[in-house]
């Protein structure tokens, strides 16, 4: 007994030499402190509750946009990857959420595809052209249609425009927006007839804008630009005034190349290498392998 009674003064001693003891000891002895301690963990409460509602309001906003934003994946259109002949595809459709990492599987070496799209989905459009570049591709855009060796038609054209809602592209041959990253993914790539290609900036859904805050609509904007002026170089596309055009073309509109914008802006024709009766304009490669 003597020894327990022993071991408590030791501890008390341990307690009472400790400076949070000596706080508690003034606080309550002092009013004054007592008060103010009291005021002090009262509104650090309300500051702490404040902070816990703040994060659960900011919880629930990011995952209503996971939400939504899958809600909208399951609603979009998506590109159809067909094999068509002996080392001919055809790619075509809208651009989606989730196409590179389902298309690039089937992806084999060295073959030549047909793009028809009114574009879509910036990032995997991006995806796509990074895979293309990598497997020695020829892109193709062509408003006529293809027969194999034993005279069957196996592409027709067209599919795309209306899709657009654009009067004067129906029933025409249409690569635009994120399908023209596509294009330039190939190491040849051709330009066939009337076709439309075009060319503009990148945008965001109105949908994520609104739920988005403003300095991160912002600073999304400037990361998208700078990794899609890097991706164009990559491609190939050297003249910065063309890479501009990427950039700087309002999402709203759309850019239509034509050969009589080559004269004003000249690196313009690089954008395909090859040029079969492209509004009136056939040329020999322009960039020999």
């Amino acid at each position: 007994m003597k020894y327990l009674n022993k071991v408590r003064g030791i501890i008390i001693t341990v307690i009472k030499s400790t400076w949070i003891y000596k706080v508690i000891k003034n606080t309550i002895s002092n009013p004054v402190y007592l008060i103010l301690t009291l005021a002090v963990l009262f509104l650090g409460g309300i500051q702490v509750k404040q902070y816990v509602e703040d994060y659960m309001v900011e919880f629930k906003r990011l995952n209503d946009i996971a939400t939504k934003a899958a809600e909208l994946s399951k609603e979009e259109e998506h590109l159809s990857f067909t094999k068509i002949d002996d080392f001919l595809y055809t790619l075509t459709g809208s651009v989606g959420s989730g196409d590179c990492d389902r298309i690039v599987p089937d992806m084999p070496m060295d073959f030549t595809v047909i793009l028809e799209s009114p574009g879509g989905n910036l990032a995997e459009g991006s995806c796509i052209a990074a895979h293309f570049k990598l497997r020695n591709v020829v892109t193709v855009v062509r408003d006529t249609q293809v027969m194999n060796a034993d005279g069957k038609v196996i592409y027709l054209p067209g599919k795309i425009g209306d899709e657009l809602e654009i009067d004067h592209l129906k029933n025409k041959t249409v690569c635009a927006s994120a399908c023209g990253l596509i294009f330039l993914g190939g190491d040849r790539r051709y330009l066939i007839g009337d076709v439309w290609f075009g060319i503009h900036g990148p945008g965001t859904p109105e949908q994520f804008i609104n739920m988005m805050h403003p300095k991160q609509a912002e600073s999304g904007a400037y990361r998208t630009a700078s990794n899609l002026l890097g991706l164009l170089e990559e491609l190939g596309v050297d003249d910065p005034e063309v890479r501009k055009l990427f950039i700087q073309i309002p999402n709203q509109t759309m850019y239509w190349l034509k050969p009589n914008d080559f004269q004003v802006k000249p690196g313009l024709i690089k954008l395909a290498t090859n040029y079969v009766n492209f509004w009136g304009l056939s040329t020999a490669s322009l960039d020999p392998l």
